[in-house]
């Protein structure tokens, strides 16, 4: 945090996660960082993070989750001039639907061969993700 210019959050959400990007780690950044989060809304600290906003300690900040979805209209977030937010939709491009089609179908074909033993992605629920 303290060395960087821009520092992302894509952590997936978790008890172990929960608020890991808090006042302490906003402190520790540069005064001309840039928080980034778009991994699962649960591991920022939206108060402390508008407190750093505010008080300039860093430059801003651009989110596409939130830990509660819509961001409720009393969120302090929504005050930080310094702040860009998107409605958790980073991932929306020009290719989305071909490729969210495409892993479908080779998903699918994978799934009815008869030699199918299983996905290679999938959720270790152990692990939370």
């Amino acid at each position: 945090f303290k060395k960087s210019d821009f520092v992302v959050c894509s952590l997936p959400g978790g008890e172990k996660t929960y608020h890991a990007c808090g006042a302490e780690q906003f402190e520790a950044m540069k005064s001309t960082g840039i928080f980034i989060s778009m991994g699962r809304g649960t591991c920022v600290d939206e108060v402390a993070l508008a407190k750093a906003l505010k008080s300039g300690s860093i430059a801003g900040a651009a989110l596409d989750v939130f830990e509660t979805e819509p961001l409720p209209k009393e969120s302090p977030l929504w005050e930080c001039s310094n702040t860009l937010l998107s409605s958790h939709n980073a991932d929306l491009t020009e290719t989305y639907m071909k490729q969210t089609w495409d892993i479908f179908v080779a998903k699918y074909k994978s799934f009815v061969d008869p030699s199918f033993k299983g996905f290679d992605d999938v959720v270790d629920l152990n692990k939370g993700y």
